[in-house]
């Protein structure tokens, strides 16, 4: 299994999307959707979410237009 986090920027703000894949690539249940106050409050969110699964990483999908 592979833990995905995708930032956006939103007219609401910064959006973060986590979503649990399979070894297929694709989603399995339903994506948790958030807004936050910045990119590290997405990717810790992201790491308490992955070690709560087991997994020891995420992939890391930033639309910002520039990463962190």
């Amino acid at each position: 299994m592979l833990l995905r986090l995708k930032i956006e920027e939103t007219p609401q703000g910064l959006t973060a999307t986590l979503s649990q894949r399979g070894e297929d690539g694709k989603v399995t249940g339903r994506p948790a959707v958030f807004i936050v106050a910045d990119k590290q409050e997405a990717k810790q969110r992201a790491k308490t979410m992955a070690r709560a699964l087991g997994l020891k990483t995420y992939g890391l999908v930033d639309k910002t237009g520039a990463a962190a």
